[in-house]
């Protein structure tokens, strides 16, 4: 793919603002230290770039996180007492790169499946990349479009990304797609609150669940052992359909009691433990469940419109033989009852810990930045409620492919609505390039 950079600039934050410096929060602390990139495909006819970008502009300054600057200490982890960004003025700004496609129809790339042509579609990033926001437009000469977002998971989760994506089609659509100013009727504040202060403990404050252990190391843990990691080249992205005719067989075989997440998830949690062959062994293997908090907290904790990270994760876990030796309906419990066991009251327990813990002693989380293997464990993400599929930008070109960048963790899965004809959901996985050899010829099983 013939992929040709055009021009390369930031979107700063409004003059006007000053400076700030933005601790993390607690949920931020142990969120993932790197940056998310999603590749959204629409047929034409498209907006024009001019349009794109005048929305663009006008829609930034409502999330004042994502024209900040990272502060990059790779000595330590962010904590409590150390800022993590830097807002306003201060800010790195939004880096976006315009690119052409002219030798080749978007067509020929749909649908859009893991390949390393795709990673000339996003721009480049890494431990050190400033930006918390980097955007590339990439233009078909067939009108097609790409948009490719890289957004830095400690400013945001997926809930936050998808109402920046919407709030930037909305302005989009109100310009009418001709490249003027979007209408004053999409004029609104800032999407506040954000940062710590947004994230208000109970009075007094009260642990509840042990979160030592959990999502920190305990205060007297060994040094923390060398980093689990191979080289990204090792590590296969693929993309498994699931028809919605095979989905709803799916459920039937777990008694129709779970939902579309709990069933795929508990499948693809039995056949990776698998096609690592796996099945005899009989020591823990655990589904990780990333769990969004703020249906599950009232206002009081977190307030509406927060922008930021309000996930944590949930972990269901036992033996890979009798993970193997059971039914779908055993794993798709032990998924829901994980997911069910991170409620309100665990939430609400966690910001406590911070308000308890957070001032006087370090809090490192028990994921390192630089693990990249989870076997014998899978971490399942769902996409499935996030609305990105709904994603518009006008002019009536419609969304034809979501996709994750090339993943460099083993054991992720990532569930998406598929926008192929008749539905169904997609199914990313990165996996050791070995064990997803085998999971192809067994991922559509029923036993």
């Amino acid at each position: 793919m013939d992929v040709q950079v055009q021009r390369t600039f930031t979107i700063p934050a409004p003059p006007s603002e000053p400076s700030a410096e933005v601790p993390p929060t607690v949920f931020d602390l142990v969120a993932p230290a790197y940056h998310v990139t999603v590749l959204f495909a629409y047929a034409p006819p498209n907006p024009t770039n001019a349009a794109l970008l005048a929305a663009l502009a006008a829609t930034l300054p409502r999330f004042p996180l994502l024209t900040a600057r990272r502060l990059l200490d790779q000595s330590r982890r962010p904590s409590a007492d150390r800022p993590l960004f830097v807002t306003g003025r201060g800010g790195a700004g939004a880096l976006v790169v315009e690119a052409a496609v002219p030798s080749s129809p978007l067509a020929d790339h749909l649908p859009l499946v893991p390949s390393p042509d795709l990673e000339r579609l996003h721009p480049t990033v890494d431990k050190d990349t400033p930006h918390v926001l980097l955007l590339q437009i990439n233009r078909f000469a067939c009108g097609g479009l790409v948009i490719a977002s890289s957004s830095h998971h400690q400013a945001a989760d997926g809930y936050s990304m998808s109402t920046f994506f919407h709030a930037w089609a909305d302005a989009v659509r109100a310009s009418g797609a001709t490249g003027a100013p979007p209408r004053t009727t999409i004029d609104r504040p800032p999407v506040q609150p954000y940062g710590p202060g947004a994230v208000v403990p109970r009075r007094p404050p009260r642990c509840e669940f042990e979160h030592r252990g959990a999502e920190f190391l305990p205060s007297d843990a060994a040094p923390r052992q060398p980093p689990a990691s191979v080289h990204p080249s090792e590590i296969a992205n693929l993309l498994l359909h699931y028809t919605d005719e095979h989905v709803a067989d799916l459920k039937a075989r777990a008694s129709n009691r779970y939902t579309t997440f709990e069933t795929l998830s508990a499948h693809l949690w039995r056949k990776i433990t698998a096609a690592r062959g796996r099945a005899e062994d009989p020591a823990r293997t655990a589904l990780n469940v990333t769990v969004n908090g703020r249906a599950r907290l009232g206002a009081d904790a977190l307030p509406r419109g927060f922008f930021g990270n309000a996930v944590l994760t949930a972990s269901s876990g036992t033996s890979a033989r009798d993970l193997a030796r059971g039914t779908l309906a055993d794993a798709a419990a032990m998924v829901r009852a994980g997911v069910r066991a991170r409620d309100g009251r665990y939430f609400q327990s966690f910001i406590d810990f911070r308000a308890l813990h957070g001032g006087e002693e370090e809090l490192e989380p028990t994921v390192g930045d630089e693990d990249n293997v989870l076997l014998p464990d899978v971490a399942s993400d769902s996409w499935l409620h996030l609305e990105l599929h709904r994603l518009d930008f006008g002019c009536g070109g419609p969304l034809v492919g979501i996709l994750p960048a090339h993943s460099p963790l083993d054991g992720v899965v990532v569930l998406i609505p598929s926008l192929r004809k008749g539905g169904g959901v997609d199914a990313f996985v990165a996996l050791f390039d070995k064990h997803a050899e085998v999971l192809r010829d067994i991922a559509y099983t029923m036993d």
